[in-house]
């Protein structure tokens, strides 16, 4: 997935955009907070907060997967992921077509029409509108938008139907996707963790997959450039004397590099880092701070917050008051993505409007409920200087953890799901070509109540 819209802090173009409770909480800070000093908490320096943008090498540490059911393939990013399972469906079992949301990622877009003929369908964050018409030899693709369960058009097709894939980008750990009923799902792991490369490819129902991926130079040296930019990030952060034009330079270099690298198996590097990260609190922290992020946004005149499992989506009543809102916090060191910048003549008119007027706020585990609040605080102060008067616009009801941690009913493919975020905590696969298991046992929320 592209991450253009998400490198934004700073002068340099932008380049678009626990495994179980119990491991130790301090571990999830990778070089963000501050306090008093020349050096703030995790190593920030007081004068280097910020919130939003790519990752730097930042590495908790916890336990690892709880053990082997469904058998998965790592890529070197979840556009590859996608890209091998059309050429295998293509070769091995006549695919002809792919359908996607007309509110999508434009380049994923563009590197699936390299494969198979497209064709767009009416379906984005605010639900699905006219149905597609799919045949029995043509893939449905349906994303879930910021983490919520995607909901599958009706489509007047035999018993049959086509074969679905979920993009689960936004979530790739969310409880419902094994009982969603989806032949194939995949995902960007590098959007929701902090790895220079990684995408991953599974089936719930024992879909056949592609042959295990293998190495390429090209990949390696994508991950190790935006591995060199992640490092240099969090030297800047931590206060070297360092500016922010050679890391962002990377990063844009290391994109590139890795959506031309093709089809690849991920770096070793990444592979083995998934041994380390404690997925499970990563996710909790990042669900957290979202419902306290969104708590102190409501209410703003012309700007509706809504807590996501990937973050807090701002929805501006303007394209106008968007774009004021989005330089002044840029101006405060909070750099929000815009998910995604759509194309005229790809995408109907609401979804080109919804794209124009929103932004997404980070909320990972780089962050503590403080930082949340003072991102708030930020927003409320810059909605409050607009002279403008706001369009009368109708809040949604809070979303508090407990309710993002809900697991809602389970929802097959072929109903609608409801738009809720959800948190059980299943474990990522091990690395490799392999097996992963689902679990859905609880909350898992840690001591104290704790992306494409």
């Amino acid at each position: 997935m592209s991450t253009v819209d998400n490198l934004t802090d700073g002068p340099v173009g932008a380049p678009d955009s626990a495994a179980r409770t119990g491991t130790a909480r301090g571990r999830l800070r990778s070089g963000s907070g501050q306090a008093g000093g020349r050096t703030g908490r995790g190593g920030l320096a007081a004068d280097r907060w910020e919130v939003g943008s790519a990752f730097p090498l930042g590495l908790p540490t916890g336990g690892g997967w709880a053990g082997p059911a469904e058998e998965f393939r790592l890529y070197g990013s979840g556009r590859q992921a996608l890209v091998a399972l059309l050429e295998f469906g293509r070769r091995e079992h006549g695919w002809t077509a792919v359908h996607l949301p007309e509110y999508y990622c434009p380049e994923v877009a563009d590197d699936v029409a390299a494969v198979l003929p497209v064709h767009r369908y009416d379906a984005g964050p605010a639900g699905v509108g006219n149905p597609p018409r799919v045949g029995v030899d043509e893939v449905l693709v349906l994303v879930s938008y910021f983490g919520t369960p995607p909901v599958r058009p009706p489509t007047p097709t035999p018993a049959a139907g086509p074969t679905v894939v979920v993009d689960a980008t936004h979530d790739p750990l969310a409880p419902w996707l094994p009982h969603l009923g989806a032949d194939y799902a995949f995902a960007s792991l590098r959007k929701t963790l902090p790895l220079p490369d990684g995408g991953m490819l599974w089936s719930t129902v024992g879909a056949p997959l592609p042959p295990p991926p293998a190495p390429s130079d090209g990949q390696r040296l994508a991950a190790g450039t935006i591995l060199s930019a992640m490092c240099l990030k969090t030297a800047y952060l931590g206060g070297a004397g360092l500016a922010k034009e050679p890391y962002l330079a990377g990063y844009a270099d290391g994109e590139r590099r890795l959506r031309s690298a093709g089809v690849s198996a991920v770096s070793d590097l990444s592979a083995q880092l998934l041994h380390a990260l404690p997925v499970d609190e990563l996710r909790v922290r990042r669900i957290t701070n979202a419902a306290v992020l969104a708590d102190r946004l409501a209410t703003l005149p012309g700007l509706t917050a809504r807590a996501y499992p990937f973050g807090v989506v701002l929805e501006c009543d303007s394209h106008r008051r968007r774009e004021e809102l989005r330089r002044a916090l840029i101006a405060r060191a909070v750099y929000p993505a815009v998910l995604w910048t759509l194309r005229p003549g790809e995408s109907g008119t609401r979804h080109l409007d919804y794209s124009a007027r929103m932004l997404m706020l980070h909320t990972d585990a780089r962050w503590t409920e403080r930082d949340m609040a003072r991102v708030g605080t930020l927003v409320r102060q810059v909605v409050r200087q607009e002279a403008p008067p706001a369009r009368t616009t109708t809040a949604p009801p809070a979303r508090t953890t407990t309710a993002l941690l809900a697991t809602p009913p389970a929802t097959p493919i072929g109903t609608a799901a409801p738009v809720a975020g959800t948190v059980a905590v299943p474990p990522l696969p091990r690395p490799t070509s392999g097996r992963l298991r689902h679990r859905s046992d609880g909350n898992n929320l840690p001591p104290k109540g704790a992306p494409c």
